[in-house]
C-alpha cells in the first residue's frame, strides 16, 4: 500500500483506494494527496 496524507487535517492515512473509500478516518476529509519521496531527483540535462 502507497502512504497518503489528508490535506485537511494532514495525518498520514493508509489506505488502498481501489477497494476502500477517499476519506480520512481522522475528520472525515475527502482530499487525499499522494506521499512524495523527501529526496529530490535530478535530472541531467542535454
Amino acid at each position: 500500500m502507497v502512504g497518503y496524507i489528508c490535506a485537511k487535517c494532514e495525518s498520514e492515512i493508509d489506505i488502498n483506494p481501489v477497494r476502500e473509500k477517499i476519506i480520512c478516518p481522522e475528520c472525515s476529509g475527502r482530499v487525499i494527496l499522494k506521499k512524495r519521496p523527501v529526496e529530490k531527483k535530478t535530472v541531467e540535462a542535454r
